[in-house]
């Protein structure tokens, strides 16, 4: 008999927000063109990953906190069409929760302009706590935060590398296939839309 699921984790970029590519698609368009993904990548996987404060990875890109262009690369960002109806309806029978790779400084900006808050607890950021996925402790985080085992959680992300690392946990792994992702590993479910969501759950 299967555990009874009680949390539904989420990922946030690429899941929550329509866009995954946070780098490629929000940052790198605003910087000068001799600013590539290898310039951006080292700091920003420091950032996200806690390592270095905000201002070092704004500084390591040749910018600074006050930059107009932090401000504008986040609000780039939208939430996936279908995410009010699907977690109004998951939320009658789950609790939600966030696992995301990102600095704890741009969490909390998007916790101001999304309330985040008020339909996912528990909410956690890679940066926040010093460790990012596919790193096995940040799932320890979300196991401990959330109070349940992790075969009574379902997560939801759109690279399977990060799902791979979900299920040693024994999470029901949920792949959001927004594009071709080459890893081997095979997810419990593959959806097309998170609408899909609620035809599993």
């Amino acid at each position: 008999m299967q555990p009874t699921l009680k949390l539904i984790a989420f990922d946030l970029f690429g899941v929550v927000i329509s866009d995954g590519h946070l780098v490629t698609h929000g940052l790198l368009p605003l910087l000068p063109p001799t600013t590539t993904k290898a310039v951006v990548k080292p700091y920003y996987d420091a950032y996200t990953g806690g390592q270095i404060s905000e201002a070092a990875f704004w500084e390591g890109i040749g910018l600074t906190l006050e930059s107009p262009i932090r401000q504008q690369f986040l609000n780039f960002f939208e939430l996936d069409a279908d995410l009010a109806d699907v977690t109004y309806t998951l939320s009658q029978r789950y609790r939600l929760g966030i696992l995301s790779n990102l600095g704890a400084e741009w969490g909390e900006m998007l916790e101001a302009r999304f309330a985040f808050s008020e339909r996912f607890e528990p909410r956690i950021i890679s940066g926040a706590v010093q460790c990012q996925k596919p790193e096995p402790a940040i799932y320890e985080v979300l196991i401990k935060a959330s109070g349940v085992g992790g075969e009574h959680i379902a997560f939801i992300d759109d690279r399977r590398e990060n799902l791979a690392v979900a299920k040693r946990f024994g999470m029901t792994t949920i792949h959001y296939r927004r594009e071709a992702d080459a890893h081997p590993f095979e997810p419990d479910y593959t959806i097309e839309s998170l609408a899909d969501v609620l035809a599993i759950l």
